[in-house]
């Protein structure tokens, strides 16, 4: 009977396929056939896989394609929404049956908070319409994307799936600036598959986090593949010239041994970065393209690009204490101008915004230094968090695809974390000597007498 059911579903799919295929090419355009095409697999896939299967898969191909902004439809719809969106509605089913979100109290309050004085300020605002715009933005990345997550609420292997889809959509992101022969920019630095090179280099700088939680969630013997994945998504931070991503990528690292109380990894890990950076500071020179190490020694597109920030920073600074409590509004003249995440919060939606932004923060830190073990997923929220001192981004799915990983784990179990070999080793070789100098004490054949 199963296997029936399986021939109707693929028997369905291909006679869809056909009838679709000769409907987009009646109208002799490729693109109508290609687009007919992806939609009679996708209704072939609905057929064979199921509702959630596809949306699951979907979804995995919506955390793919994140990284990669410059594959946009039209405005600010870029794919990875439409996989996200579509994932969505065909789990919705799923989704009704697990009950409500189980969100941290922290995010809830800082949440409600941003919600209300941003509608506030939005309703305030000079140009109403416009500011709204703007914070429906916010609003869907913030808290929209976050609450579906949660109650979808990935784990184990699925939960892995979407983590590695994220790095890998970065890894594309990089293979599209070789192919491109490096530089996709006009300053003459990678871009991948972003739209600017911040973006590229705030990719790289989440996928980096993510690859911290992923390395306790593989097989020990096959943790060289995560060091690996982790050269080529930190390549990409080095490539974009973005300063902020690598002292991001860098506090990461060094808050790793502290939140993991290993000391061998810290020096395995800091002294295998360096090499990897001297590595790629060298490449990128020899190519003549502008890199990170670069512009932080100072370069012309980084004295142009501090003067313009701090420009930009006193203008945020005057218009927040313009109107520190209801804020200016989220129009798109007034959001993401100012080089600083917490500032533009200020910005638009004035202090009491600001403090429900911060609370978000501190939601998406805090499950990092929990009793017991942590949430390894928090590395991303600690690197954000730090980044939006210095970057301007506030809603793109590049950030938030990432970060409602992190509490999608809220009150859920998942599995334990990989033993580490080094740590086990070096416990064996500790109980060991405890031996051989007990043994040495009470000398060989004398009874232990405690």
């Amino acid at each position: 009977m199963k296997g029936l059911a399986s021939f109707a579903s693929g028997l369905t799919g291909f006679l869809v396929l056909i009838l679709l295929l000769v409907l987009g090419l009646h109208g002799n355009s490729l693109l109508y056939g290609i687009a007919a095409i992806l939609l009679a697999v996708a209704l072939a896939c609905l057929v064979g896989f199921g509702p959630e299967q596809m949306g699951i898969g979907l979804m995995v191909l919506g955390m793919l394609t994140a990284p990669m902004n410059a594959l946009g439809l039209a405005g600010n719809v870029d794919v990875s929404d439409v996989f996200f969106v579509v994932a969505f509605g065909l789990l919705m089913p799923r989704m009704l049956a697990t009950g409500r979100p189980r969100l941290p109290p922290l995010y809830v309050i800082g949440a409600a908070i941003l919600f209300a004085g941003g509608m506030i300020s939005s309703m305030l605002a000079p140009a109403v319409a416009a500011s709204i715009v703007g914070f429906v933005k916010i609003i869907a990345a913030t808290m929209v994307l976050v609450f579906v997550l949660n109650l979808l609420r990935p784990a184990g292997k699925l939960l892995d799936r979407l983590a590695w889809a994220y790095v890998v959509g970065q890894g594309i992101s990089v293979l599209y600036g070789f192919a491109r022969h490096g530089a996709t920019h006009a300053q003459g630095r990678g871009a991948g598959l972003t739209t600017q090179p911040n973006f590229y280099g705030l990719g790289g700088q989440m996928a980096y986090a993510l690859l911290i939680f992923l390395f306790y969630r593989v097989d020990p013997k096959n943790r060289w593949i995560v060091v690996g994945a982790m050269a080529v998504v930190g390549y990409s931070v080095i490539d974009s010239g973005s300063r902020a991503s690598l002292l991001c990528c860098a506090l990461v690292t060094l808050a790793w041994p502290i939140v993991e109380r290993s000391a061998v990894a810290w020096y395995v890990f800091v002294s295998g970065a360096a090499i990897a950076v001297i590595a790629v500071n060298t490449v990128l020179s020899s190519l003549g393209q502008v890199n990170v190490l670069q512009r932080l020694q100072g370069n012309t597109s980084a004295q142009y690009s501090d003067a313009a920030r701090n420009g930009l920073l006193h203008q945020g600074f005057t218009l927040f204490l313009h109107h520190p409590i209801q804020g200016n509004g989220w129009s798109k003249d007034t959001l993401l101008a100012f080089h600083n995440a917490y500032l533009e919060v200020a910005v638009g939606g004035g202090i009491l915004t600001l403090f429900g932004f911060v609370l978000i923060m501190a939601a998406l830190i805090r499950p990092l230094f929990q009793p017991g073990a942590p949430n390894r997923l928090a590395y991303a929220g600690l690197s954000y968090a730090a980044f939006g001192l210095i970057g301007p981004t506030l809603y793109d799915r590049i950030v938030w695809a990432a970060l409602a990983l992190i509490l999608v784990t809220y009150e859920h179990n998942t599995p334990e974390p990989a033993p580490d070999p080094i740590a086990a080793r070096l416990a064996r070789r500790q109980h060991h000597r405890a031996e051989t100098d007990a043994t040495a004490v009470r000398g060989p054949g004398l009874p232990d007498l405690g």
